[in-house]
């Protein structure tokens, strides 16, 4: 009698030798077993003495030795954990204040402002660095040089170049991730319990102190904890206003370490200090899935039908148009003015009548048009093939972890996620190594489009394999089983059950990573070269260089690219999830 277990690997395809079960392995075992080489590399760096000394070359421990002894790097650290913090404050400051209002009171215009705050995500964030250079630098700032001249003050008295601007500026890019994280537990929190809290005597603060708050404070400290890995390796923000001051974080210092205007490159210290951040962020996504598994126990039984009880605001909606007005203003609104502003003067100064009689396109006319050209050519490439390999591996990871019932399933996942917890850079930093130093010479990769598309893909095979592990849960087993009793074998199942079942999924996830893709700067900063440069390292290069009006130039024709993508996504991605959610 054939037993249980053989009968559904027989059914799931992964009983016999066939061509798919060959297939469906080897694509997926590809890219995890490069993700665990890169990171064997960085550690391999962190002990190398000699680069070209080989993988079994002398080793040392004297690169870490120096993180905890030279005091540059001590002050990084600090600055970091500084930046991090005023990030993560500033994030869920605006973004769990527009979800409480979206999703706990009647005002208004929901729609839309969950639209804007959704499609927020995916504006670069040193599109808003350069807006607030121009509006708050000591020196050129737009507001301190108004401040300065009418009440005729020696120095300005504010300033954007330190670690508390720059945790602000990538705070409120990080705020919409912040909305999006927290709504949903904003959503499902019924508001019986606090009927029945105010019934006992408990008044509007204490209720939402001893009842609210303990009840949705997993899910705040796991958005919390997310943004702070992102902003502990992040690099856009720390590079547009914190390098030209002098200014450096965990990202800006590994940048200036593999890039140095003068001498070689020290990878040593770079290889010590990735494997640092490696553990912080192991640490803190061991912490953020802790706090979710211990989500359970605050959760809330809701029943079919469960209806969400609103607050009213009446009169004091007001206040909840002028919170989110000021977001809107303070992240979108006013680093676009002062980008347009700054592209249309020869240089930059404050708003007057004299000013506007300047007003020119020379900086538009003065971009450097063959690098834009071969920077958008590269980056449409990018655009077209990252998502669809990643979809594509992302999809036979997810398979096997879902369906497949193979025992080492778990880590084919466990290691999926590693490009969530490590940090992108280091992704970035290891196939440079790789490509220089540990591939034969005759293997030409460093300096081609391809290396560039390779670390893209890996890092959004994580984001794509979390999405599409539930997607695949949603699918009832019985479904491709019947298929296969019907003799249909495990790809011809996948053709004509799950893919149509996951189209909905499938594009929202395409669109999402095509525009990440389009607006990724960090990994592409440490990967590019005069060859396969792309456009965000265009616009980065240029402000680099001090030509700041026609960096600003550059970045309205980046926004300018980048909206019909954005609008295609509003049309087709958020329909698909909508679908994906509710269908």
């Amino acid at each position: 009698m054939t037993s249980p277990i053989i009968g559904i690997r027989k059914l799931t395809g992964f009983g016999d030798r066939s061509l798919g079960r060959r297939l469906m392995l080897g694509f997926a075992t590809l890219p995890l077993a490069i993700v665990v080489i890169l990171v064997a590399i960085i550690v391999w760096v962190s002990v190398a003495v000699r680069m070209d000394a080989g993988l079994t070359g002398p080793f040392t421990l004297h690169h870490y030795a120096t993180l905890f002894t030279d005091p540059l790097i001590i002050h990084v650290v600090l600055n970091t954990l500084i930046f991090s913090a005023v990030t993560v404050a500033t994030a869920m400051t605006f973004g769990v204040a527009a979800a409480w209002l979206v999703e706990r009171t009647d005002m208004p215009g929901k729609k839309a402002v969950y639209a804007l705050m959704t499609i927020g995500l995916l504006f670069p964030t040193f599109f808003q660095a350069m807006g607030w250079m121009f509006f708050l630098h000591p020196r050129i700032g737009m507001f301190n040089r108004w401040l300065m001249q009418t009440l005729h003050l020696s120095e300005s008295p504010f300033s954007i170049a330190n670690v508390y601007g720059m945790g602000w500026v990538e705070g409120l890019g990080l705020a919409s991730l912040a909305f999006v994280m927290t709504s949903p537990v904003l959503r499902a929190m019924n508001p019986d319990l606090e009927d029945a809290a105010r019934v006992h005597g408990l008044g509007r603060w204490s209720c939402a102190t001893r009842i609210v708050m303990p009840l949705i404070w997993p899910g705040l400290v796991a958005a919390a904890i997310y943004m702070a890995v992102i902003a502990t390796a992040t690099f856009e923000v720390p590079a547009v206003i914190g390098l030209g001051s002098k200014i450096l974080t965990f990202s800006t210092l590994v940048y200036i370490s593999v890039s140095p205007e003068m001498g070689v490159p020290n990878y040593g210290i770079v290889g010590a200090m990735s494997v640092l951040m490696i553990a912080l962020s192991m640490a803190m996504s061991w912490w953020y899935f802790r706090v979710i598994r211990l989500s359970d126990r605050y959760a809330v039984v809701q029943g079919r039908g469960y209806r969400p009880r609103l607050i009213r605001l009446g009169r004091l909606r007001w206040v909840g148009w002028l919170v989110l007005g000021s977001y809107f203003v303070l992240a979108k609104l006013l680093p676009l003015l002062m980008m347009v502003w700054a592209a249309l003067l020869p240089y930059f100064q404050p708003f007057s009548l004299r000013a506007l009689k300047q007003v020119t396109l020379r900086n538009f006319e003065q971009i450097p048009i063959d690098l834009l050209v071969r920077g958008a050519a590269n980056t449409f490439i990018l655009m077209l093939t990252v998502p669809t390999a990643a979809l594509v591996l992302g999809l036979m990871i997810s398979w096997i972890v879902v369906r497949s019932g193979l025992r080492s399933r778990f880590v084919f996942d466990w290691i999926a996620f590693l490009p969530h917890a490590v940090p992108s850079l280091v992704f970035a930093i290891a196939a440079v190594v790789l490509a220089l130093f540990v591939l034969p010479k005759g293997f030409p990769l460093y300096g081609t489009i391809f290396i560039v598309m390779a670390v893209y893909i890996l890092v959004r095979i994580s984001l794509t394999t979390r999405v599409l592990n539930g997607a695949i849960l949603q699918i009832h087993r019985e479904l491709e089983e019947a298929a296969y009793v019907s003799g249909m074998r495990m790809l011809s199942t996948m053709r004509k059950i799950l893919l149509p079942l996951l189209m909905p999924a499938l594009i929202n996830l395409w669109l999402w990573n095509a525009l990440l893709t389009f607006r990724e700067l960090t990994m592409a900063a440490f990967l590019v070269t005069q060859d396969n440069i792309t456009l965000p390292v265009v616009i980065w290069g240029v402000w680099h260089t001090g030509s700041l009006g026609q960096a600003a130039a550059a970045s309205l024709v980046f926004v300018a690219m980048f909206l019909p993508v954005v609008v295609i996504y509003w049309m087709f991605g958020t329909r698909a999830a909508e679908h994906t959610v509710h269908g």
